[in-house]
């Protein structure tokens, strides 16, 4: 590992002659013009922005521009502020391609600032509007930077008092000319620059270890890498756009969901350590990923049917992984049950056996699927390690909605309504489909609604039964569901005339399932003194719909299309 001090200028003249360059992965310039004006003012102050990674990755180059032109250090850690930097000298990245865009880009993160002060200590940066572009005291940062030496910045001082006050340019010229040394400094701002040489596997572990604002690089992302460069176009032509394709749906996978599911696909491992570095080469990795590409649209469409249309449902996305395998591995066996396998899904989820640190889980699991000598024996694999109980207890559904370890009974409840074809409270739209009923809504997102409110429940009502789930239900919209919040529940059964015919599929107990034209009735049975009675009934009833539901998926013993 080497650390050493590289100035601004020198930074952004890497990025100009393709010095260094980003992994394909990586996402596209994010930041917004107010993170580009922070940076440069903090360059301005010498307050420090952070140290940048480079991996000097020469062993693992393949040509991914046009041969000899490729770079072998990568930017690991550092690629919006890189690119901030570009953009406030106003010199192009090479891996910004198109020059249009770029022109775009300039005018979008023009930085300007006064360069006539009061007798504040620093000068005052800030983003372009009207009033400023019309303003002589406010300059382009970006005039300031762009001035290749500092002499040179006597004669855009002078031009620059000249528009100030063109009867007495040489009162304000030391001002401007002061004012713009010190901006100028900004291109000879040290910035600390950390570069590491190692292989893949302890690359990954120390990507692993460093966090920068939240955001962890992962060892799928390095192994992604690592596949960018062997296959030449890969990520920006076949990767990038099925990934996005799945985000436009409802589906934003994390990579290591891709890259583990491909190694689980293709040699029946999901500890990417275990893999050899040549099969991320084009003749093994191309076949491999079409069929994870086919084996990610069949379940993502099987898992729709029961209503599961958005990532954001599951507890734990990583349990998809050994989901997908197990799809692509039996679903042409006689014996096939994608009913099963749901149910087995559901249980790992309950178990939270792939939370936290799931590697060897996960790769334990891969490991079972593609040795197994049939989809039965695979199965009962992966039931051995779960240590749940296969059946849902009543009082399990007096447990927090809101609580991350009540995902998996968030996600049962949302599933037993499905099944139900509960209805919208509101607009009598089936939960989970269009207005039309055509077609189940992409990425669909539930509105988590309290039947009780919390403001109509007297005192002595504890947080955890208002938040209980059996005191929560699904509308599709959130517009629904502020049409109903705040009032009674037998107000606005009322006011929206809710049959006890669309309470029902709610596991709504019968005893509170009253003719909404029966004022008096209703504000009887739905009388808040009742709510701890309703939240037990209801919990039962929870228990009871999704009990059965297991039960079902369990006992399909064959997959409705199979061959």
């Amino acid at each position: 590992m080497a650390i050493e001090q590289l100035k601004v200028r020198e930074i952004v003249k890497q990025a100009v002659s393709k010095s260094v360059d980003i992994p394909e992965f990586q996402r596209e310039f994010v930041w917004d013009p107010e993170q580009v004006k922070l940076l440069a003012e903090s360059l301005y102050r010498d307050y420090p922005v952070g140290s940048f990674l480079l991996w000097d990755s020469s062993e693992y180059q393949e040509a991914k521009t046009a041969q000899g032109t490729q770079a072998s250090l990568w930017i690991v850690d550092g690629q919006q502020r890189t690119t901030a930097l570009c953009l406030l000298l106003g010199q192009k990245p090479y891996w910004w391609a198109d020059a249009e865009k770029w022109n775009e880009a300039l005018e979008r993160y023009d930085v300007m600032v006064n360069v006539l002060p009061g007798d504040d200590a620093y000068l005052e940066f800030a983003l372009p509007n009207p009033i400023r572009r019309r303003d002589p005291r406010w300059v382009s940062l970006r005039r300031v930077l762009a001035v290749e030496k500092v002499e040179e910045l006597t004669q855009l001082a002078q031009e620059i008092a000249q528009q100030n006050d063109p009867a007495n340019t040489m009162a304000v010229f030391s001002t401007v000319h002061a004012s713009l040394q010190r901006l100028w400094q900004i291109r000879e701002r040290d910035i600390p620059v950390i570069k590491i040489q190692h292989e893949v596997e302890d690359v990954a572990e120390i990507f692993a270890r460093l966090n920068r604002e939240g955001t962890r690089v992962k060892e799928a992302d390095v192994v992604l890498a690592l596949a960018a460069v062997r296959n030449p176009g890969w990520v920006r032509e076949e990767y990038l756009p099925f990934r996005n394709d799945l985000e436009d749906k409802g589906w934003n996978l994390d990579a290591g969901i891709f890259v583990r599911t491909i190694t689980g696909i293709g040699c029946g491992r999901a500890r990417l350590v275990e893999v050899t570095k040549d099969f991320w080469r084009q003749e093994q990795l191309l076949p491999v990923w079409r069929k994870t590409e086919q084996t990610i649209e069949e379940v993502r469409k099987r898992l729709a049917e029961f209503g599961i249309t958005s990532a954001d449902l599951l507890p734990s996305t990583n349990s998809l992984i050994p989901l997908f395998v197990m799809h692509y591995r039996w679903k042409d066996a006689k014996d096939y049950s994608f009913h099963r396998a749901l149910h087995w899904f559901l249980m790992a989820n309950r178990d939270g056996r792939y939370s936290g640190s799931a590697i060897t889980s996960l790769n334990e699991d891969v490991r079972a699927i593609t040795d197994a000598a049939g989809f039965e024996q695979a199965l009962k694999k992966l039931y051995e390690p779960l240590k749940v109980s296969l059946e849902i207890a009543e009082d399990e559904f007096l447990n927090r909605y809101d609580r991350a370890g009540n995902r998996f009974l968030k996600l049962m409840l949302y599933l037993v309504l499905f099944r139900h074809e509960a209805r919208d409270w509101v607009d009598g739209t089936r939960i989970g489909y269009e207005k039309t009923g055509a077609s189940l809504v992409a990425g669909f997102e539930p509105q988590w609604h309290h039947i009780y409110p919390r403001n109509v429940l007297k005192e002595g009502v504890s947080d955890d039964e208002i938040n209980a789930l059996a005191n929560i239900t699904v509308l599709n919209e959130r517009t629904n569901v502020k049409k109903l919040s705040g009032k009674a529940p037998w107000s606005y059964i009322r006011d929206h005339r809710i049959a006890p015919d669309r309470l029902r599929p709610h596991c709504i107990p019968e005893e509170w399932l009253v003719d909404p034209n029966k004022d008096e009735e209703l504000r009887r049975r739905w009388d808040t003194s009742r709510y701890i009675d309703f939240l037990l009934s209801r919990a039962s009833l929870l228990a009871k719909a999704a009990n059965n539901f297991l039960e079902e998926l369990k006992a399909e013993k064959r997959d409705p299309d199979a061959r």
